[in-house]
């Protein structure tokens, strides 16, 4: 799996997501990928899966992982480009009702800037 790291804006970070997100090494990279984040403080993550092959139960459950991590960090993660079968696994686990998905990595990244709510109520946990 490759992931690329590019910085939207101050603070909003996109990781782009190219190949398949299975259990054992493409979770551990993803792992290490959000480990890295963490670190530097960069906690609003835009994760763009329109490049994503692949997503088996393993890969779901990494990326409800680090929602959850970067959530207790006071951040928050959003999905792009979920589309056909990355989609449906989503909607399947029902993940879709907590993981909010944008089109586009752009919408999702701006969708951390136009509003001035709290990352919890930007991914509708609050309500």
């Amino acid at each position: 799996m490759q992931i690329v790291k590019k910085e939207f804006k101050p603070g909003i970070i996109i990781l782009e997501l190219g190949g398949p997100l299975q259990m054992g090494v493409e979770c551990k990279q993803l792992e290490l990928a959000f480990d890295q984040l963490l670190r530097d403080g960069q906690i609003s993550v835009v994760l763009d899966l329109s490049k994503l092959s692949k997503l088996d139960s393993g890969g779901l459950g990494k990326i409800v992982n680090c929602f959850s991590r970067l959530k207790t960090a006071g951040g928050a993660l959003c999905l792009a480009g979920t589309t056909g079968m990355i989609d449906g696994v989503l909607k399947l686990a029902h993940a879709d009702r907590f993981l909010k998905s944008y089109p586009t990595a752009r919408e999702a990244a701006e969708s951390f800037s136009s509003s001035s709510a709290s990352p919890a109520s930007q991914i509708g946990l609050d309500s």
